[in-house]
């Protein structure tokens, strides 16, 4: 019993010491990615390839009705194996419209895929500036306010100020550098 007791005595004092010691911080990176230059862009790049795919599914949508209501003014003077091909065609385009939804926004879509291609250099970027930052001020933990599990903190520890302009300076160290080949 005495034994147990100077076990979880010794451990308090080292946990108390280390929480002492250790330099936790944390940081919003949905402001981060909300205000970065990079990630605006990249928002654009994507909105502009949607607004395309939307069209794209508009086109096929404006045909469907098309088709249906050519198929509703010709029905009553249509042959029976023509009004299987009408509503055949239109059957067939509207899986075409579904498939090409599913192909583009579905769950592995275009629109992920265009997305995950255009973040993954920021947030590449993100964690090596975290990393950098954290390095450089001997920060031993770095916690994201932005996935939640932070109930409280004193804003002193918040550092997403500092994130970002680190962020700016390796933004504008990108631009002015020349591009190789």
């Amino acid at each position: 019993m005495k034994r147990t007791i100077i076990i979880v005595l010794i451990g308090l004092l080292f946990s108390v010491a280390f929480a002492e010691t250790a330099k936790i911080v944390y940081i919003d990176t949905e402001r981060v990615m909300m205000t970065s230059d990079e990630t605006q862009e990249a928002q654009t790049i994507l909105m502009n390839e949607k607004q395309k795919w939307e069209q794209e599914v508009t086109e096929l949508d404006t045909e469907i009705e098309r088709l249906y209501s050519d198929y509703e003014s010709k029905k009553m003077i249509l042959t029976e194996s023509g009004k299987q091909e009408a509503e055949d065609k239109i059957m067939e385009l509207t899986q075409q419209r579904q498939q090409k939804v599913q192909e583009l926004f579905g769950e592995n879509g275009k629109l992920v895929q265009k997305q995950n291609e255009l973040l993954e250099p920021i947030l590449t970027k993100l964690k090596n500036v975290i990393e950098k930052v954290a390095v450089e001020n001997n920060y031993t933990i770095v916690l994201d306010a932005a996935a939640g599990g932070i109930l409280y903190a004193k804003p002193s520890l918040d550092i997403t100020d500092q994130i970002l302009d680190e962020l700016e300076k390796t933004e504008t160290t990108d631009t002015t550098e020349p591009k190789q080949k």
